[in-house]
């Protein structure tokens, strides 16, 4: 928590303290004259040196920690038809912790095709085209590789390659049977935008660590500004109005409740909690609202509609001693490649697929490498809504991925492909077992790192390696949705049901608050993030992409804020 002194009225209270939370609070602090609360529910991680699993280059130790995410939130991922049962809900990890997402996520620091944003211009958005868009994503990002013009290099958010000292037999064997088959290596995947394997940009510092949006804009020196205070371990339950004017929040901390003022509010929660904190104060669809007894103050039918992913599947390796990562575990997602589906209407580079090389922060995790692929351009919508027996509780959501054919066949495709890739007879170096599954219920009691969890997943480790037919007897139990990957590839109507029920996410919710142009009833903000029908409520945060970017969501997120709080500054 800062020690500036508590103010009771700011110019700008944010609600949210995470990639877009964090970056709003430092542009806006720049101006001395602007007061700012920052609100946070999360802890305050304030430094890298004091919260080691947070600054790990494995990032599997960080989003493993139930300290750092929210309890209780729940999703449902597939889809199968408008009379479909009750999808079965299952844990969906969201960050609570100063850094949001960038504190806890797997590192990626990528920007989408410019197309991603050409396309939000041609939807009518001011401003939001991709000329408009690359001066924010150059202004934030502290490029370590690259001095062109398509990169930033003095901006605080550092952005780098690790090179191919993280490179195992297994990467090196991934990336010989990509060129066999005319697969190019990009020499960067933040430039020119094409087909190929490239080196994954992450957000790594020069010590090779990971750096949350929490340390790059929140710096010892941003926290000493008299007019910013930040309130971490804060809750706010719903924003107050006055005369259709948002008029600050009611906030609770330490179980105690207070009402917050400021000039205008700011929503930064992320696309699940945004949405939600909304419909709570009377924001939404008005027959929800009804539902959940709450009066309804804008009736804004968007809210909580157009919930996107980027639905996802994989295959599991069994990776040979000589292949496996050596010493601690280090970045694991060395690899991206990026490739075109040729499906009608779809753009360029609108699949992705990564070749990791660990499964695990343990023993067992080492022996399992993942080739790991999802739609990149997915045009699946979901919806969030409150539960009405508990509206305070956490909201229900349901992705309804595949919901849209066309992610179905083109993720069915990437199976295939990612089948194709992993059976080449040149792995058979590096490679004794290719299995369709995920990690099973039981694998997820070893993904928070503990002595306890080192010592069984040793032993486990030591067995399998040991027993040569024991890994066929474990792996339909250690492995969730277990399956013969080549059987599956061999038989089109098997796979495509198999994907259709194993579908996941790859934690990128977004949309559900979509900006509009003026006449789009399901808009939810203009193009500069104000919320339709009442003054001086604002949202930055991924909630407000119309459609989704053919990224990792958590640097267009902080292009998206640092453009929105050069808008707001001027106000």
């Amino acid at each position: 928590m800062s020690t500036a002194t508590p103010q009771a009225e700011a110019d700008f209270i944010i609600v949210g303290g995470g990639s877009s939370g964090c970056v709003l609070a430092a542009r806006l602090t720049e101006n001395p004259v602007i007061r700012v609360i920052l609100l946070e529910a999360g802890i305050d991680a304030a430094r890298p040196e004091d919260f080691p699993d947070l600054a790990s280059a494995y990032p599997g130790i960080a989003y493993s920690n139930p300290r750092y995410t929210w309890a209780g939130m729940k999703a449902s991922y597939a889809y199968s038809g408008s009379n479909r049962p009750e999808t079965k809900a299952n844990r969906y990890e969201q960050a609570r912790v100063l850094g949001g997402g960038s504190a806890i996520n797997g590192i990626g620091a990528n920007r989408g095709s410019p197309s991603d944003y050409d396309e939000w211009g041609e939807m009518g958005l001011d401003g939001w085209s991709w000329d408009e868009c690359l001066p924010y994503f150059k202004k934030l990002e502290r490029d370590l590789d690259f001095t062109n013009d398509l990169h930033g290099n003095s901006g605080p958010f550092p952005i780098r390659r690790r090179g191919d000292e993280i490179w195992t037999p297994f990467t090196h064997a991934m990336l010989e049977v990509c060129a066999a088959r005319g697969i190019p290596f990009l020499p960067d995947q933040n430039g020119v935008w094409e087909d190929g394997t490239f080196e994954m940009a992450v957000n790594m510092d020069e010590k090779k660590r990971r750096v949350s949006t929490a340390w790059a804009y929140l710096t010892p020196d941003v926290r000493r500004r008299p007019n910013l205070e930040i309130r971490t371990e804060t809750t706010v339950s719903r924003i107050l109005f006055a005369n259709g004017r948002a008029t600050g929040v009611l906030a609770t901390r330490g179980g105690h409740a207070q009402e917050l003022r400021a000039q205008k509010v700011v929503l930064a929660s992320g696309a699940l909690a945004t949405p939600a904190i909304l419909m709570r104060s009377g924001i939404g669809p008005s027959h929800h609202l009804a539902e959940c007894g709450i009066e309804t103050v804008q009736h804004l039918p968007g809210v909580g509609q157009n919930l996107m992913e980027h639905p996802s599947a994989g295959l599991v390796p069994f990776l040979k001693m000589a292949a496996r990562q050596k010493g601690v575990p280090d970045y694991h997602i060395p690899i991206g490649y990026r490739f075109s589906s040729g499906l009608e209407g779809c753009p360029a580079g609108d699949m992705h697929m990564n070749f990791v090389t660990r499964a695990a922060w343990h023993p067992v995790g080492r022996q399992l490498g993942s080739i790991f692929f999802w739609v990149n351009k997915s045009y699946s919508r979901g919806q969030l809504t409150l539960d009405p027996a508990s509206p305070e509780g956490p909201p229900r959501i349901d992705f309804r991925m595949l919901s849209d054919r066309r992610d179905l066949v083109r993720l069915a495709d990437a199976f295939e492909r990612a089948v194709g890739l992993g059976s080449d007879p040149s792995l058979n170096k590096v490679v004794s077992g290719l299995y369709a599954g995920g990690m099973s219920e039981i694998g997820k009691l070893f993904s928070k790192k503990t002595l306890l969890g080192a010592l069984v997943t040793s032993m486990g480790a030591l067995g399998i390696d040991a027993v040569g037919n024991l890994r066929e007897k474990l792996f339909p139990y250690m492995l969730s949705n277990f399956a013969d990957a080549r059987r599956l590839a061999a038989n089109r109507t098997e796979l495509e049901a198999y994907i259709a029920s194993v579908v996941g996410g790859v934690w990128h919710p977004s949309g559900t608050c979509r900006m509009g142009p003026d006449g789009d009833r399901m808009a939810v903000t203009d193009s500069a993030g104000k919320v339709r029908g009442l003054d001086s409520l604002y949202i930055t945060d991924a909630s407000i992409m119309p459609t989704i970017p053919c990224a990792n969501t958590n640097l267009p997120t902080i292009m998206m804020a640092e453009k929105i709080a050069d808008g707001l500054k001027a106000l």
